[in-house]
């Protein structure tokens, strides 16, 4: 399963959750939940399609909508706008949106997860790792925070702590061995090319 795939079933999974969650509680908005729902899908699709001004478009209609959820909701959709924020490239406002959704709800472990890979890309390093270590303190049923924090550790030539990690993530996820491995190797032949 490739990192993008997984945080598309963590837009799904959060589609879901906000379903299930009015459902539960016997909503009290349910014309607004539909029609959130709706922007929802109709964004998820658009991010999926490359549309990426499109679901943002979405997502910033569902913001307003969602103002009358619980925070957890709201979340949500923070963490779906930053997705397509960082898709786009737009490093920044990504990472506000991912800022947002953890303050909304500080145990959305797919947005420390995905503000994790965020400060990947943006060459920091510290900061990745805290927010895969607090995934994994979330749940530590999580594989795809293990090997990210794995990698950055191997990356660093921490080799008994990257393995431990990497032990964790074939326990978890015994179908990434082959994937899991190719990247440990490139990740080791970076290391031995640097100066």
């Amino acid at each position: 399963m490739t990192v993008m795939t997984a945080r598309l079933l963590s837009l799904i999974c959060i589609a879901l959750f906000a379903t299930a969650f009015a459902q539960a509680q016997g909503d009290p908005h349910p014309e607004l939940t539909a029609k959130a729902n709706a922007l929802t899908k109709s964004g998820n699709q658009k991010m999926r399609d490359g549309d990426l001004d499109g679901a943002i478009a979405d997502y910033n209609e569902v913001i307003e909508i969602d103002k009358v959820f619980p925070d957890y909701v709201q979340s949500g959709t923070y963490l779906n706008r930053g997705l397509a924020f960082q898709k786009k490239g737009d490093l920044d406002a990504a990472l506000a949106d991912f800022n947002k959704a953890i303050k909304l709800s500080s145990s959305n472990v797919y947005a420390y997860q995905n503000r994790a890979g965020l400060h990947e890309k943006r060459k920091e390093v510290d900061e990745a790792i805290a927010d895969y270590s607090k995934a994994i303190k979330l749940t530590s049923k999580f594989p795809f925070a293990y090997r990210g924090r794995g990698m950055l550790l191997l990356a660093q030539g921490k080799d008994t702590e990257a393995e431990a990690d990497f032990a964790k993530y074939l326990q978890l996820y015994p179908d990434g061995k082959d994937a899991l491995e190719k990247q440990i190797e490139e990740v080791k032949q970076k290391r031995v090319a640097k100066p």
